[in-house]
């Protein structure tokens, strides 16, 4: 009986690990530091691994961290964390941010059971007339009340509180060792720097923020940018938790600074924030069940709505969209239809007109993550600013900039009550076959419903190999209103340039298809992007593609 009591407080408590940088195998380092400085893999890789898989966006130094956690016992959850903390410094805040949000699907083998957690945004109990939230395209003005209660920190407390073997404060330290290193600036944020400037410039804090590579200019690709601020801050949310940033000196400076700057938050906002567990929801796919977010979110429904309307317009039975106009036509019909939800653009757009508010194609600058560990759990995370690279508001608190959610989203606040949480769109899903899981998906861009739900079609409906599937011409969703002519459901169809041959185009415009040809740029802006993981039906082992199409890449062991 002793022995046994010993076993089961040795399996709960946390393993000893050390995840900083300065500890990594150098070779391994210095490679994804060499590959940071890419925004594409240079080939096509599969990437399988009979322990455990990572797949992420854009930051292979965070899937370093990432495997790091893997081998030192770290959980799924573990490692997740670690790579979203690890992506933001690596990022420079840019396109993710510590004052984001997260959202989490996840299978703990263990209790054989997938849930679901929500770390969105929560509006402000004292912002009562949400419609005269000035727009991002605004000019300079009341830039507090653009801003939005974070989830980010405390989705990743939660999640590691629930799943992780790791101590909390070991997923914070490749995060930590970069930030106070520097990161070396990368063609991709350079270029992000003077798009961006006037914003930043607004406030000493942007100042002092813009000019942590070099004091009298803004930051070049090859620049070191080292984050002493933030390095501060995330030192501080290691020793003392997620209550750092809510009710401790972060979420004070926090509320100081947006109440300074015409917001509404409040020491209350903060102090009540709490992220949401639930049971996802779930629907059968051939023979499979897909999970996918519950609760407000609306990404997960859609993506449900649209594999049941596949199997009931036998979708799944056709040629593959890419191959087939007819199959094309129907699946994009099928997907702007699920597209109008209750906070889509369906309501959205009556809201913006009641309220005499322009309309807005909502940013989602995001990162996606998926985790198979040895365990048996299996992560799928995706994690957003929700807005433009470093938002517009100038903010800047303890090294991280504070985005403006609100700016573009006075709709969706108009229909909730002041407090709430908003709903969201963010879409990870997984899907289980025989009560094991088989395949994980997190997706982001403007069109991440169709990317979702174009990779379940392919690989499960029409049995296309992984590789084939990811290199597949992506479906693009035009997010503009209907123009003369045209209906919600029936508008022109975005495509990218060369995807087709001459006939396929024919087809569509003899159908009435109204068709529009993107360049590789505004394909970019507009895909969504899909990192995924899956089981190799023959080896056993989770498998994942990198394509220099996609900007993600992948690790296993």
């Amino acid at each position: 009986m002793t022995m046994l009591l010993i076993f089961l407080t040795c399996t709960t408590m946390a393993i000893a690990a050390n995840l900083s940088p300065a500890n990594w195998p150098p070779a391994a380092k210095a490679q994804a530091e060499a590959q940071e400085q890419t925004v594409f893999p240079s080939k096509i890789r599969p990437v399988e691994g009979r322990s455990a898989l990572i797949s992420a966006t854009l930051s292979p130094l965070a899937i370093r961290a990432g495997i790091e956690s893997l081998k030192q016992g770290g959980t799924a959850a573990d490692a997740a964390s670690t790579i979203a903390l690890t992506q933001i410094v690596t990022a420079l805040g840019s396109y993710v941010s510590y004052a984001g949000i997260l959202q989490l699907v996840y299978y703990d083998s263990h209790t054989h059971k997938l849930y679901s957690l929500d770390a969105g945004w929560n509006s402000y109990l004292g912002e009562t007339k949400p419609a005269t939230i000035p727009t991002n395209e605004a000019a300079p003005g009341a830039e507090g009340r653009k801003t939005l209660v974070p989830g980010f920190m405390a989705g990743i407390e939660a999640m590691h509180k629930r799943f992780g073997r790791l101590p909390f404060a070991s997923l914070f330290q490749p995060a930590i060792w970069y930030a106070e290193n520097g990161v070396t600036v990368s063609k991709l944020l350079g270029n992000y720097f003077p798009t961006r400037e006037q914003y930043l410039v607004r406030t000493q804090e942007g100042r002092d923020f813009l000019h942590q590579a070099v004091a009298d200019r803004i930051p070049k690709s090859g620049d070191r940018f080292v984050q002493a601020g933030l390095a501060h801050t995330l030192r501080a949310v290691a020793q003392h938790g997620a209550a750092y940033m809510y009710t401790g000196e972060w979420g004070r400076a926090f509320v100081e600074a947006v109440r300074r700057e015409g917001g509404q938050a409040s020491l209350e906002d903060m102090r009540r924030y709490r992220p949401v567990w639930d049971e996802p929801r779930s629907t059968t796919f051939l023979d499979r069940t897909v999970y996918a977010p519950s609760g407000a979110n609306e990404g997960g429904r859609q993506i449900l709505e649209a594999l049941n309307l596949i199997e009931e317009m036998k979708l799944d039975r056709a040629q593959p969209y890419f191959k087939d106009w007819t199959t094309f036509r129907d699946l994009s019909a099928l997907l702007q239809f699920v597209e109008l939800g209750p906070y889509s653009r369906g309501v959205a757009a009556e809201l913006r007109r009641q309220h005499g508010l322009q309309e807005i194609n909502p940013p989602r600058h995001s990162a996606a993550i998926v985790v198979a560990d040895r365990y048996g759990n299996v992560a799928a995370l995706v994690h957003s600013i929700n807005t433009v690279n470093w938002g517009t508001t100038g903010i800047v608190v303890g090294g991280i900039p504070v985005p403006d959610p609100a700016g573009f989203q006075q709709s969706i606040l108009a229909a909730i009550h002041p407090g709430d949480r908003l709903p969201n769109d963010m879409a990870p899903v997984i899907v289980m076959q025989d009560a094991k899981p088989v395949m994980a998906i997190a997706s982001v861009g403007s069109s991440l419903l169709a990317e979702t739900v174009r990779i379940l079609l392919g690989t499960f409906g029409n049995r296309l190999d992984l590789q084939t599937v990811m290199e597949a011409p992506p479906l693009l969703y035009n997010y503009h209103a209907p123009k003369a002519g045209e209906t919600a459901l029936h508008r022109t169809q975005f495509l990218p340039e060369g995807a087709y041959p001459p006939d396929f185009l024919k087809n569509l415009a003899a159908a009435g298809i109204k068709t529009e040809s993107k360049s590789r740029l505004d394909v970019l802006i507009l895909k969504g992007t899909a990192v995924v993981g899956a089981v190799n039906a023959e080896t056993g082992a989770w498998r994942a593609i990198e394509t220099p199409a996609l900007f993600g890449f992948a690790d296993a062991y």
